[in-house]
């Protein structure tokens, strides 16, 4: 049976370099039966990501018909595995298509195909500081991470996300990994490899650099200034933007974390117990998932 496998990031996940990676090794992917396809990429430039498969699903008409004309060019190359990859689909449903509604044209789409949506975790607390590192740096944002949370609390709720996904696609469709080098095998390269049968040592080449650099401490603070500064002159704040960038680019998992101790406590405990169930029903974890001493669950004696 063919195969469909849904990257669906989330966000801060390493999925920016994973995409340029995969994009640029479309040729040797095929060559060991996978397709890294052109529908759903966006025609924009430094974007490798089926961005545009999650966009479509905002509308039933259009998500049909781009996952429709997905389905063609994947028989039509005649490759086992087809691989898309888009962040955007993490954030499922959007409202003029909710609930398990995106899933469902997914499933009809690829009906006969073996469909897996494949998703890495990462506890709430590094997200919510990656995040707002990004949006510091590349979106503009000018206010402080208090008043960002509220805006990005959605992107948490883990739990209500597979839950809708696994309603629609069949929870045996879903595969949880979760982000980091306590989990992972190696970097996201690497462990998304292992998860879609890629032998990277068969002629791919690996993305030079860091292509989603953060911001360090004192970056963070004057671009938020800059941001604040010159909100009306786009042109003066993104050259502001360039200059901060070229003096105070963090690696991603150095970029400056902007919560304080208690914020993470916070968010930590808010979550818990979404995080244990989504252990428990994903990975079958006697505990929260990212608790790097969680055990399997034990097997109910009949």
């Amino acid at each position: 049976m063919p195969r469909l496998i849904v990257h669906a990031g989330i966000h801060k996940t390493g999925t920016t370099t994973l995409q340029k990676t995969l994009h640029a090794n479309r040729t040797a992917l095929q060559r060991q039966g996978i397709l890294y396809p052109e529908t759903g990429l966006l025609a924009k430039p430094n974007t490798w990501g089926h961005h545009d498969l999650a966009y479509a699903l905002r509308n039933a008409d259009r998500g049909r018909d781009i996952w429709t004309a997905l389905r063609a060019e994947a028989d039509g190359t005649g490759q086992g595995t087809v691989v898309v990859s888009s962040e955007e689909l993490s954030l499922l449903p959007f409202p003029r298509l909710p609930g398990m509604a995106p899933y469902k044209i997914i499933a009809e789409c690829f009906s006969g195909w073996d469909i897996t949506l494949l998703c890495y975790l990462r506890p709430q607390a590094d997200v919510v500081a990656s995040l707002y590192n990004h949006q510091v740096k590349s979106v503009g944002e000018a206010g402080d991470v208090f008043d960002f949370l509220p805006r990005v609390s959605q992107r948490l709720e883990y739990a209500n996300y597979l839950n809708l996904a696994a309603a629609g696609l069949g929870v045996d469709a879903i595969r949880v990994r979760r982000y980091g080098r306590t989990w992972m095998r190696g970097d996201i390269l690497d462990d998304v490899a292992g998860e879609i049968g890629l032998d990277l040592s068969q002629g791919i080449v690996r993305a030079a650099r860091d292509l989603n650099p953060g911001l360090t401490r004192s970056g963070l603070e004057a671009m938020l200034a800059a941001n604040r500064r010159y909100t009306g002159d786009p042109g003066r704040l993104l050259r502001e933007r360039r200059r901060i960038l070229s003096k105070h680019a963090a690696a991603a998992e150095k970029s400056h974390d902007a919560l304080s101790p208690d914020m993470r406590r916070t968010i930590t405990a808010l979550y818990h117990t979404k995080n244990v169930q989504v252990g428990r029903r994903f990975l079958k974890l006697d505990g929260n998932l990212f608790n790097p001493d969680v055990q399997p669950l034990r097997p109910v004696e009949a």
